[in-house]
């Protein structure tokens, strides 16, 4: 960074730089012993207003990106300079925006008792660049007013947080176990607003310690990382966060349309049934009704994997539909995705090399919603639709998928379930009397039996009885 002989003059015209930056670095007691500095030094060089300004009081500091151990320098103290704060109490902490002479010695005291008990001076600096604080409504080029209150009580509101998450443990064992305090610098090309804290009372937790036997000092990158986005979105104006908020509700709506309408053109349009029907065809039998595309980000397509033929085949197919049919809203889809990669560049700066865009994996996952929908139609049994109104995709009883389901031996038929009678008591009557009459019809029925029975025996008798006398009678 580079001094601007003035206050409030920073440069414009970055916006490809991160708009909020956070370098850290850490000093341990006995290293700062060592040197005869005394944590509670800090503090004092902001009473001294006259406090000669040289560029060793602005080195850069060095990012803890990997969590090793940082070598130690003759940076302690790097951001005291009085001179660049332009106020007669600049220092702040968690109970005050501008600290007055008895909290400052108060503030001096817990610092140096910090160091008494050997713990660690961990030293931050948020950043942040000029355009940001314009486009923010932080900083007026015109006029040179700058919001410190805001920045303060940003700072103010994401310290703990960083303090409770950025190690093992909470850094604190008590609410006011970390001695904390800020100060914001207006004479460099960047706004820098520096932070200091260390744990107040002696540490002996095994998990904060080093295997040298002093604290750690090293913060957790994550954290850190938390802590410069939740500082970001404290300062962001309501305009800058709705804008954001409608370009990701464009994307997830755009998103959403597009996975309706590539299932009701597959299940309506015939120029696709082949292409279904390989796809089906591709699919290992004995996982049907479980095809899916997986946990992976993308289709996976080798060999190995075995839904990779299907996979391939499902591929060519969103890429012919995402250039034919769905063209024109895929495109406004990128669009609007490219839009926010633009907006993430302006606020973290460029990426990585080999680091994915936002945009590539928003496509990644609109193609993998789009497989899976498929694959669900072909899982699935036709069932009538209880809300014909929904926007939400309902396969056709006629459709391709239903067709192609069919053709390969699986059915969908429902089966009507046999209608039964409910137990009411009219029902309960109507029973009854069947049963009476059925028992009544049982015995009519044994009676007529029972005398045909007799009229059958009285015939044979009779029979007999004519045999007998014609014998006599011969």
């Amino acid at each position: 960074m580079a001094k601007t002989g003035g206050f409030a003059k920073f440069s414009l015209g970055e916006s490809r730089n991160g708009s909020v930056l956070l370098p850290t670095h850490f000093t341990t007691a006995a290293a700062a012993t060592a040197k005869g500095h005394k944590f509670g030094d800090l503090v004092k060089q902001y009473a001294t207003k006259g406090s000669k300004v040289t560029d060793e009081n602005n080195i850069a500091l060095t990012d803890l990106m990997d969590g090793s151990a940082m070598a130690e320098s003759d940076s302690f103290g790097y951001g005291t300079r009085a001179s660049a704060t332009g106020d007669a109490h600049p220092l702040f902490d968690g109970g005050t925006l501008n600290m007055t002479d008895a909290e400052t010695l108060t503030l001096e005291n817990r610092l140096n008792t910090a160091q008494d008990n050997g713990n660690v001076l961990h030293e931050m600096a948020f950043s942040i660049r000029g355009d940001w604080l314009v486009e923010n409504g932080l900083y007026d080029p015109e006029t040179k007013l700058l919001d410190q209150d805001k920045l303060k009580r940003a700072e103010q509101n994401i310290v703990q947080d960083l303090f409770n998450k950025g190690f093992k443990l909470p850094l604190g064992e008590s609410e006011d176990d970390v001695v904390w305090f800020g100060v914001i610098h207006q004479d460099t090309d960047h706004l820098n607003m520096h932070l200091w804290f260390a744990k107040e009372s002696r540490e002996t937790r095994p998990e904060m310690m080093h295997k040298s036997g002093e604290p750690r000092g090293v913060i957790d990158f994550r954290a850190k990382k938390r802590a410069e986005s939740q500082f970001r979105y404290e300062l962001e104006s309501e305009t800058v966060k709705l804008d954001r908020n409608k370009l990701y509700e464009a994307v997830g709506e755009y998103r959403s349309n597009l996975k309706s309408d590539a299932l009701y053109s597959l299940d309506h349009g015939a120029k696709y049934a082949p292409d279904l029907k390989k796809i089906f065809e591709a699919l290992p039998q004995d996982l049907r009704g479980r095809w899916k595309v997986g946990n992976t980000s993308q289709l996976v397509t080798d060999e190995k994997s075995r839904m990779g033929p299907a996979n391939r085949h499902m591929n060519a197919l969103v890429d012919k539909l995402l250039a034919n049919e769905l063209h024109d809203d895929y495109q406004a889809f990128r669009e609007a995705s490219l839009k926010v990669d633009d907006s993430m560049t302006k606020n973290h700066g460029l990426q990585h090399q080999g680091q994915a865009k936002w945009s590539d994996t928003q496509d990644a996952r609109l193609r993998k919603e789009i497989a899976n929908g498929i694959y669900r139609q072909f899982n699935e049994t036709f069932t009538e639709s209880d809300d014909p109104d929904t926007k939400k995709f309902h396969k056709d009883k006629q459709g391709n998928f239903e067709k192609i389901r069919r053709a390969h031996g699986i059915d969908t038929q429902t089966k009507e379930k046999p209608a039964t009678m409910q137990s009411t008591p009219a029902n309960l009557k109507k029973l009854n009397r069947l049963a009476k009459q059925m028992m009544q019809g049982s015995k009519e029925e044994m009676q007529r039996a029972r005398k045909m029975a007799q009229e059958v025996e009285q015939s044979n008798h009779s029979q007999s009885v004519s045999d007998e006398s014609l014998s006599r009678h011969l």
